[in-house]
């Protein structure tokens, strides 16, 4: 009954925001409109009107109110402001960079739409060559600037990427967070679960001279890599957190592999690691959203889903959960390639997630964070 009721609070609420709240724009800059002969731009239009988990409730809502919606519907009251997206021929691509403390750092860079994943893919091998620098030169490329891209294969879930001969310049320094950030950066592209180099034809096991890496590089070989602190490794267990790293004046999620106290799932040794801190050298610091996690509350698994119980703080309002809070578990998640989709409770009962019209679609990948400029 506690459900049915919040339910009905959740309509309520939304029918008298409606009336009261704007809408928040949610890009800050115009988009560059592209025009293929007649073909124009394709226009989305949203708000932030989304239905609650009850479907089963709303049809008989829905028929007894009709009158009333059909209104609101067809004639937009004046001061709402409807959100509009422009979209135009570009696409948003992953690639992982190095600072200049030298950690693999994630960003978000938006780029011409193509036709086939391998000019993608050669797009993405130039923005991470040396020459290539972002957020004020304090991130960079790693890849020699005169490197090419030989060919490039795709069978099974194994990308083989062979280079020129000039990807054996990669400098040794700091060769292990640049294997990493080769590795997630062409691990990002969908349907790609392991990498392979070459150097013109002739697969390598090796880089920067005598550097060994895996033949199939995957996940397995972690990010930003901290030194084990556990002194009994048959009780602990790798994942990967997200932290906050201030570049440029700016925050951004960097995700680092640790070693926690193993659970009796994965999903256990994730909320085990959670405490964790990095190393003050690093300059991470523990992201906010974690804390909103009801630590008194174990994880429930059921099928392909985790349902993780949050505190007050991790509520927008009465009838809403943080968006942030969503994100960051689903990025983690992702990370640590845990395949469940994440569902947050507040004291057991399901809420709608604040900006997420249906949760089941939300795809990790089309989650774009630390977005920086070409």
């Amino acid at each position: 009954m506690k459900k049915i009721k919040n339910f009905f609070l959740t309509l309520k609420v939304k029918f008298v925001n409606l009336f009261k709240r704007k809408e928040k724009i949610v890009k800050k800059k115009e988009p560059k409109l592209k025009f293929k002969e007649s073909k124009m731009p394709k226009v989305f239009v949203s708000t932030k009107l989304s239905l609650k988990k009850a479907s089963l409730f709303i049809v008989p809502i829905a028929v007894a109110i009709a009158g009333i919606t059909i209104g609101i519907l067809t004639r937009p009251k004046e001061g709402v402001k409807v959100n509009v997206t422009l979209v135009d021929d570009t696409t948003t691509h992953r690639v992982f960079l190095l600072s200049d403390d030298n950690m693999v750092v994630p960003v978000s860079v938006s780029l011409e739409e193509r036709m086939t994943k391998d000019e993608e893919i050669l797009d993405v091998f130039n923005l991470i060559k040396d020459n290539k620098k972002y957020e004020n030169d304090t991130m960079r490329g790693y890849i020699p600037s005169d490197t090419k891209l030989n060919d490039i294969k795709l069978n099974n879930g194994i990308l083989t990427l062979d280079f020129s001969s000039e990807f054996e310049k990669l400098p040794m320094k700091n060769i292990m967070r640049t294997v990493e950030a080769l590795t997630y950066t062409f691990l990002d592209f969908d349907g790609v679960n392991g990498l392979r180099f070459c150097v013109d034809g002739c697969l390598t096991d090796k880089v920067a001279g005598n550097y060994v890496i895996p033949t199939v590089l995957d996940k397995s070989i972690g990010i930003n890599k901290q030194v084990s602190s556990l002194s009994e490794t048959s009780k602990s267990e790798e994942v990967v957190m997200i932290y906050n790293k201030k570049i440029n004046k700016n925050n951004f999620y960097v995700p680092m592999t640790v070693e926690a106290e193993k659970g009796q799932t994965k999903v256990d040794t994730v909320y085990n690691a959670i405490d964790i801190k990095p190393s003050t050298y690093t300059g991470l610091k523990k992201v906010k959203e974690y804390s909103y996690l009801n630590m008194s509350s174990s994880p429930v698994i059921n099928d392909k889903t985790v349902s993780l119980d949050i505190t007050k703080e991790g509520m927008v309002d009465d009838v809403t959960i943080s968006k942030e809070l969503y994100e960051l578990m689903a990025l983690t998640f992702d990370y640590s390639d845990l395949d469940y989709r994440v569902n947050l409770t507040f004291e057991g009962e399901d809420y709608e997630v604040d900006g997420i019209i249906d949760e089941e679609d939300f795809k990790v990948s089309s989650f774009v964070y630390n977005e920086v400029q070409l």
